[in-house]
């Protein structure tokens, strides 16, 4: 937990340097609305990780302990950097299962889902995809890959693959030919026919070139997946692909494939429910539809649930078992409702409004009747929601007077994988 909370204040760090340097440039990639969803997903992934790693931890230490073939020196060279190719070996194989299975791709694609591209992109993670690619890194304990150094090593690989999600960085001449650059990861998240389920690695792009699977930057990149979430809702976005597999299912009247197509290759459909239409991406992007006088409320509350997420990780270890539990509820209701006040609508300003009273009434009672301890963090917590609460009801008065209409979502439906 500790490498995550100075993980991710870096990362956003980093962020918001690329974000200087495009206005700078001239160059504009990011969307507030877009930036925040893939933020956000990444919170959700960080309240999920500590359970779901167990999954991999557990198996590869017995494995480890009871079966590994090989004895290495933590201290010898070799085990860190053979064992460093092949961790990115068994992501690369981690990695293309997740891209042509069905029910894996469902675990993956929250990842390939923003139709933008920038460092905000890296944070958008599956927020179950570590519940579907702990097998793959299991023979490295066979090998004798002791478990904190390949936790080291998977940290290392996973981090290094953030910088290349950047649309400012061109071809890198000779390093092309060995590693992942951001001309080889454009690539992976195009849905140009040419470009999908291609350069899977992490780190080396020779595993691409050796198993087929590698393409060059030739053609602008059409960000996206060819069946869109249209949403800004970070839990859509995690069950997005599911959900079309589940109605598939429902849908067909062969109990044969109501459980192959879970493991059919990724777009397969049953053949009675093939005119059902699936969304499609459409020529644009999918827009936010909110006033812009909200613009620095919603960037203000974006801020909060990251402050949020940072308290969890900060006091998930000496909190009392309930309380970070209490705030995973918070969080995720301020991200739902995030993700509403993007989108628009007429429900907008009231699903908000009980949001933070809730919050407050939740914070009032967190530290008056159940931690009297932590009294003044709650009377804050309390505060900042009754003060968004009037700033709320001001733009929204003030919207009102001025007339601003509120445009009607847009989204595009059609057929597509």
């Amino acid at each position: 937990m500790s490498v995550a909370i100075m993980a991710f204040p870096l990362y956003i760090l980093l962020i918001l340097l690329e974000l200087a340097y495009e206005r700078y440039s001239g160059r504009h990639t990011y969307r507030l609305a877009d930036a925040s969803t893939s933020i956000n997903t990444a919170v959700l992934r960080v309240l999920l990780e500590g359970p779901l790693r167990l999954l991999l931890i557990l198996p590869y230490a017995w494995l480890y302990e009871h079966a590994r073939l090989f004895d290495w020196s933590s201290q010898s060279p070799w085990l860190w950097l053979g064992g460093f190719i092949a961790v990115d070996f068994c992501f690369y194989w981690a990695h293309r299962s997740l891209h042509r299975y069905n029910l894996l791709w469902g675990a993956h694609q929250p990842h390939h889902s923003s139709e933008d591209f920038n460092l905000s992109t890296a944070l958008r993670k599956g927020a179950f995809q570590t519940a579907f690619d702990w097998p793959f890194y299991l023979p490295l304990a066979l090998l004798g890959v002791p478990l904190p150094v390949f936790l080291v090593l998977l940290g290392v690989q996973l981090a290094y693959q953030f910088w290349i999600h950047s649309q400012h960085v061109g071809r890198l001449g000779l390093l092309e030919r060995v590693i992942i650059t951001p001309s080889h990861h454009r690539v992976h998240h195009g849905q140009n026919d040419c470009y999908i389920d291609k350069n899977h690695g992490g780190v080396f792009i020779f595993w691409d070139k050796l198993f087929g699977t590698y393409a060059e930057e030739r053609e602008p990149v059409r960000y996206g997946v060819t069946t869109p979430v249209s949403s800004f809702d970070p839990i859509r976005v995690q069950f997005s692909w599911w959900r079309l597999l589940w109605a598939d299912a429902l849908a067909t009247q062969s109990w044969w494939d109501k459980l192959r197509l879970w493991w059919m290759p990724t777009g397969w459909r049953p053949q009675d429910v093939c005119e059902h239409v699936w969304p499609k991406m459409s020529e644009g992007k999918f827009q936010s539809h909110y006033p812009a006088a909200l613009k620095a409320y919603a960037f203000t509350q974006f801020l909060l649930i990251n402050l949020l997420a940072l308290s969890f990780l900060a006091s998930v270890k000496s909190a009392a078992v309930w309380e970070p539990w209490l705030l995973v509820i918070v969080i995720l209701g301020s991200c739902i409702s995030l993700s509403r006040l993007f989108e628009g609508g007429a429900q907008l300003c009231r699903i908000e409004c009980i949001r933070l009273l809730l919050m407050a009434a939740v914070a009032l009672a967190w530290g008056f009747w159940l931690a009297p301890e932590q009294w003044l963090a709650a009377l804050c917590m309390a505060a900042v929601c009754v003060a968004s609460l009037l700033w709320l009801l001001w733009l929204q008065a003030r919207t009102v007077s001025n007339s601003e209409p509120m445009p009607p979502i847009v989204t595009a439906t059609g057929q597509g994988r």
